[in-house]
């Protein structure tokens, strides 16, 4: 376990000196002893199953979405993407993202594709479905204090050096009793926007669900060998069953 622990530690929770998302910032130290109700087998079953209803839950569901994407040069912002939208339901059942106001872009070192929008606005955001926890392990390292939850938490590593290119690395909070995704944490691969260390914040939406109230990157990109600092910040709120 010694050597799984400090695999897990180089992997996700050394950060490089560019990057300012912490995945462990402010929280109590990792109960690392603490027995977990959930194996790392059920995470990989249970866990993922659950993620891929999710999916589709959340497809159901209107909501709000502020997107903000900036660029930064020192301490000052030198480009800004943003804009919100009321996502919905149109006439014939299939779902809308309405624009609040015009899109603001003073984008100049960095090209913002409209399917990276799109996936922020109208899919479940870094949803960990079985396509997803594919070619990875799942390793669970203990039980730690998230809000009023004693979250068990694991961690998805790569099985093949193919993994990292396929999705999600990093550090998932998990409610045990309900296999619910609180909170997750690492890097994604180059889409959307590129290989950042994203921080996915989950909130209870009714009796059953989590949804994403927060998602922010805050690193370097590269852009022909030019590093380029991005700020990604996603907000979603007032969500409302069809």
């Amino acid at each position: 376990m010694i050597h799984v622990a400090a695999l897990v530690s180089v992997l996700l929770l050394a950060l490089p000196a560019f990057a300012q998302v912490d995945c462990n910032s402010g929280m109590e130290p990792i109960d690392r002893d603490a027995p977990s109700r959930m194996s790392a087998l059920g995470f990989t079953r249970i866990v993922a199953s659950r993620e891929a209803g999710f999916a589709r839950v959340f497809s159901t569901f209107g909501y709000k979405v502020e997107v903000s994407v900036q660029t930064v040069q020192g301490d000052s912002v030198d480009g800004d993407f943003h804009q919100s939208f009321d996502v919905g339901f149109g006439a014939m059942g299939a779902r809308v993202a309405k624009p609040v106001e015009p899109a603001v872009n003073t984008l100049k070192r960095l090209q913002l594709p409209t399917k990276d929008i799109d996936t922020f606005v109208m899919t479940p955001p870094f949803a960990l479905g079985p396509d997803v926890v594919a070619e990875k392990d799942a390793v669970y390292s203990g039980r730690q204090k998230l809000g009023n939850y004693n979250a068990s938490v694991f961690d998805l590593l790569p099985r093949n050096d193919q993994a990292p290119l396929r999705g999600f690395i990093g550090r998932v909070w998990v409610s045990p009793g309900r296999a619910a995704v609180l909170r997750s944490c690492g890097r994604a691969a180059a889409y959307p926007i590129g290989p950042m260390r994203y921080e996915i914040r989950r909130d209870q939406v009714g009796e059953e669900n989590w949804f994403p109230v927060l998602i922010r990157a805050d690193e370097d990109l590269y852009r022909d060998d030019t590093p380029v600092h991005v700020r990604v910040n996603v907000k979603y709120s007032d969500y409302k069953a069809r």
